[in-house]
């Protein structure tokens, strides 16, 4: 068991472990991956839900590591051509009837994110999650059902929409229609390019709790960032802060370069929307989907 005192450090590092998995389950097949580094994670996890046994943090987490395997187990089945996960004209076509272990590893989905959804309703990763996985079980009443949700719950996620029969008939949960009801505020900030026509990206994004480990990690890597400028076709530089019940908020980063000493660039933080948290924050470690997308806490290394 853990003191309260080392259940965030335990947190983030499980996360960093289960975002290294996840990656790995981009293109590895179910015998490809680790299992001990599968088993890791759960015993993680498990250390932690000893001390918290309703911790949400480790609920979506465990659905996420669930989806992971599945996800792998399709990579061998379809031999990787698409993400089964993330493609929004592509919805997950039904797992064969004779496919024991994939129905299987689905309906582990279905448990986990059923459990989360129990412990955080407002969780729309762990409702998208649950969404793929019925589409998979070919249950599709109830997928419909629970894409409808993760749209109330992020109304940018289009992904969901595309998924939804009719998505005019879904009223989003936010403050307004297009804000995310998710219930933690968090800042994501993205350094990236696109360096290819097909519009792959390479940079970093980071998901983060904290308005000084933003500038921490803007700062750091400012100058790698500006090195690859001139080779790229586009750029998102800047930062993005979700707040819970509130509008979004949010600066571009370029414009606020500034000249400093010895004519090296730095970010002018004076000029930046940079709000403070408050209580709700993201806790360590928690991955999140939000406008359509899959984030992991801390960063993520984008080369595709």
């Amino acid at each position: 068991m853990f003191d309260a005192a080392d259940i965030e450090p335990a947190l983030r590092d499980t996360g960093e472990s289960l975002r290294q998995y996840w990656e790995a389950t981009e293109h590895d097949t179910l015998e490809e991956l680790d299992e001990e580094h599968e088993d890791e994670i759960r015993d993680a996890y498990a250390a932690i839900q000893a001390s918290v046994p309703d911790d949400s943090t480790c609920a979506i987490g465990l659905t996420v590591l669930a989806l992971g395997k599945l996800r792998a187990h399709l990579n061998g089945e379809s031999g990787g051509v698409e993400d089964p996960f993330d493609a929004p004209w592509h919805p997950p076509a039904g797992l064969d009837a004779d496919d024991e272990l994939g129905r299987e590893l689905a309906a582990e989905v279905v448990r986990a994110a059923r459990r989360t959804l129990e412990l955080q309703p407002a969780d729309n990763l762990a409702a998208f999650s649950l969404a793929c996985a019925l589409h998979w079980l070919g249950d599709d009443a109830a997928a419909a059902a629970a894409y409808g949700v993760a749209l109330r719950l992020d109304p940018q996620d289009d992904v969901a929409r595309a998924r939804v029969e009719a998505p005019e008939a879904v009223t989003p949960s936010g403050p307004s229609p297009t804000a995310s009801s998710y219930p933690y505020g968090f800042h994501l900030l993205e350094m990236t390019h696109v360096v290819g026509h097909s519009g792959s990206r390479r940079g970093r994004v980071w998901l983060l709790n904290d308005a000084a480990a933003v500038r921490a990690a803007a700062d750091d890597h400012l100058d790698a960032w500006l090195a690859n400028r001139a080779q790229s076709l586009s750029e998102d530089f800047g930062v993005w802060t979700h707040l819970p019940d509130a509008p979004g908020a949010g600066s571009e980063l370029a414009p606020v370069l500034q000249e400093g000493a010895g004519g090296r660039q730095t970010i002018d933080w004076s000029k930046a929307t940079l709000p403070s948290l408050g209580a709700d924050r993201l806790p360590p470690g928690r991955p999140i989907r939000w406008h359509g997308q899959l984030h992991f806490f801390g960063c993520t290394e984008l080369d595709d």
